[in-house]
């Protein structure tokens, strides 16, 4: 009987499907079992493969308190919320739900998503009962001097600190009157709730919180699998020395959920098009605009337009259902424009010629894995999409647009040269292959194998 392993995903669909590529190095000598906190999620993972469980969407130092108390049925009033705080509730239930998890795997290894991290602290005190990695389905979430963080959209000239100094602010004196003592009261109650919890988890020492992080709370010198590749950085002192970089991390084989039940008949006569010497333009902003929304209408509407006036081009777009009903209502889609909810990306990527893209992670490495050069409009300012973006414009991957703001004109221009110009399909040509010689499965394997086994190697054995 294989041992088993747990992984432990954040709550989102970009988290869970890159980490599939970790299942399936691992399924060889490991029963997996994905813990996960939807239907949706749990789908994916089974049509994937793999076994789902379900637990709670829940996790100790994310302020999840009053969600916690919500989902109990209890109203998040300020003194119930205060006391919840104070007691430490959600610690000890997700303590509960974690260790009824663990009784029934009975896991030899857990891997950890990295901005679930908190949960080493619920996990602490059965440690001797299985090793622990991290994985971070991001590039590198720590601020290194001279270079811009994951979510920064600029680089900043050598030398330059990338961010000013600011006098670092006291906290508010409490006030007798008005609402500041509560404020206050809460501040300081919020912040002794967290001291506890790591006291509890007896991991002070060796496993602080790291100080030099950006866009998630990190607890430091825990072996971090980052699924991507160091290339894609803008230098290797990037890399800490805990930090191990698996390369693109794909899965040609993995299968989608939710798709568009008529994409299926509508690509056999665009792959028919593409085969006469027609060009694809693909887009598609995963799953960050999921309601009606005035800017993406506005910018999807534009680029319909531009593919009008570009001859020998079609489009395929996926994008949420009112988008479709809007523009169906509006008369605007043509024979040459191919509106979906969801499409098999991976399917779609091998034959498109440029990617306009949110500027995800996953679906940038999908697109250098296909070798399609990209025009990224990054839609979420607080993680890593800002990065990503300038980083795939700094190695010559493609081009980057601000999405609300961006004219007709400019999109279009910025179209014909990712058409016209081999370079930038040369450029992802070779930054591929640069990659594909640095991470072969064999020694991604053994980097797996080795913390997982070698107890010199192995952080949190």
């Amino acid at each position: 009987m294989k041992p088993r392993l747990l992984i432990l995903p954040a709550a989102i669909r970009s988290h869970v499907l890159p980490s599939l590529y970790l299942a399936d190095l691992l399924a060889d000598e490991y029963e997996v079992y994905y813990a996960v906190t939807s239907q949706v999620l749990a789908e994916i993972v089974v049509k994937n493969g793999y076994q789902a469980v379900m637990n709670s969407g829940h996790r100790v130092g994310y302020h999840m308190e009053a969600s916690f108390l919500a989902s109990q049925k209890q109203k998040p009033t300020y003194w119930r919320l205060l006391k919840a705080y104070r007691n430490d509730e959600l610690y000890w239930e997700r303590k509960r739900e974690l260790d009824a998890l663990i009784d029934e795997i009975r896991p030899s290894a857990i891997l950890i998503d990295l901005f679930v991290c908190t949960d080493f602290w619920v996990l602490n005190p059965r440690r001797s009962e299985f090793k622990l990695l991290f994985f971070n389905p991001m590039p590198s979430t720590y601020r290194v001097q001279d270079w811009p963080s994951v979510s920064e959209s600029y680089l900043i000239p050598r030398g330059v600190t990338s961010r000013p100094e600011t006098r670092k602010k006291k906290s508010p004196s409490p006030t007798w009157r008005g609402v500041g003592v509560r404020s206050w009261f809460m501040q300081w109650t919020v912040t002794r709730h967290r001291q506890r919890l790591q006291q509890l988890a007896e991991a002070l020492p060796d496993f602080p919180l790291a100080q030099d992080v950006t866009v998630t709370q990190v607890i430091a010198n825990v072996p971090e699998l980052i699924l991507g590749p160091l290339e894609f950085e803008f230098a290797t002192e990037i890399r800490k020395p805990n930090q191990h970089y698996l390369g693109l991390c794909m899965r040609e084989h993995r299968q989608d959920t939710e798709l568009d039940p008529v994409f299926e008949q509508a690509w056999e006569a665009i792959l028919t098009q593409k085969q006469h010497g027609e060009k694809l333009i693909y887009c598609s902003f995963g799953t960050f605009h999921e309601g009606a929304d005035a800017t993406l209408l506005r910018f999807v509407t534009n680029l319909l337009e531009v593919i009008r006036e570009l001859p020998n081009v079609h489009l395929v777009c996926s994008v949420n259902k009112y988008v479709i009903e809007t523009l169906r209502a509006r008369k605007l889609l043509t024979d040459r424009t191919h509106i979906f909810s969801r499409v098999p990306q991976l399917e779609v990527l091998a034959s498109a010629d440029v990617f306009i893209t949110h500027a995800g992670f996953g679906s940038i490495k999908e697109a250098i894995y296909y070798g399609v050069p990209m025009l990224a409009y990054p839609l979420d300012p607080h993680y890593d999409q800002n990065g990503n973006a300038l980083k795939l414009e700094y190695h010559g991957l493609g081009l980057r647009g601000a999405f609300a703001h961006e004219r007709l004109a400019d999109l279009k221009k910025k179209l014909e040269r990712l058409l016209g110009e081999n370079s930038f399909r040369e450029k992802v040509r070779q930054f591929r292959e640069v990659i594909f010689d640095e991470y072969k499965e064999g020694k991604i394997k053994g980097t797996m194998q080795s913390l997982l086994v070698d107890k010199h190697s192995v952080v949190l054995a």
